[in-house]
């Protein structure tokens, strides 16, 4: 804290925000191809990354998990401690969406539900992506990245759902700007994101 006091919500958005531009453009070129870039496997790509920054944020800060497990002994995260990132205020990753496209009180927590309801279901998608697919390719970017861009711009773990959480808010907004019907694209952000932040490799079949 020094002589400046905590860093407010706003200078600590504002400091993230600089180096967002250079993950956006990254996570674009990957799905890039001679017909230009489709922005939904992007968006599902960068909420579900926003995701994976919130379940690895409580790992780092020791923080707790309620874990579920299904018949088949795959597991899932759950918890306060979760949903402080991802859901619970205005520079949560919910609050970066909802900041663009506002969504009734109910939707959100439906969309929780929806995925509690899947468990144990049988082979799980996420916004028609087999989620085992996605979230090893959404880890292995995040520890592809993970040096040379989210230490590298962040001063602690928690800083990671916000850094990502920008990521995404500006790939929403740019979706919608391509045409994509903005609440549709809310909910696709969001519900990919809540998937993949209750995800480990425990949550896949050995």
């Amino acid at each position: 804290m020094g002589w400046f006091g905590k860093e407010t919500d706003e200078k600590r958005v504002k400091r993230l925000a600089a180096h967002a531009g250079g993950i956006i453009e990254m996570l674009k070129d990957a799905f890039r191809t001679g017909k230009g870039t489709d922005l939904f496997p992007v968006l599902v790509f960068s909420a579900s990354l926003a995701g994976m920054a919130c379940h690895e944020a409580v790992k780092a800060v020791h923080g707790t998990f309620a874990v579920a497990e299904d018949k088949q002994g795959r597991k899932y995260w759950f918890g306060d401690d979760l949903n402080k990132y991802l859901l619970e205020n205005r520079t949560s990753v919910a609050g970066f969406c909802t900041a663009v496209v506002p969504l009734g009180p109910e939707e959100i927590p439906g969309m929780a539900a929806a995925f509690v309801s899947s468990i144990g279901t049988g082979e799980m998608m996420v916004c028609g992506f087999r989620a085992e697919e996605l979230w090893h390719r959404v880890h292995e970017c995040w520890e592809g990245i993970y040096d040379n861009m989210t230490s590298r711009f962040c001063r602690s773990p928690e800083d990671w759902p916000v850094l990502y959480g920008i990521v995404l808010q500006n790939i929403l907004l740019q979706a919608i700007q391509a045409g994509a019907p903005k609440e549709e694209a809310c909910r696709t952000a969001l519900i990919s994101a809540i998937a993949v932040s209750k995800m480990d490799s425990d949550s896949f079949l050995q």
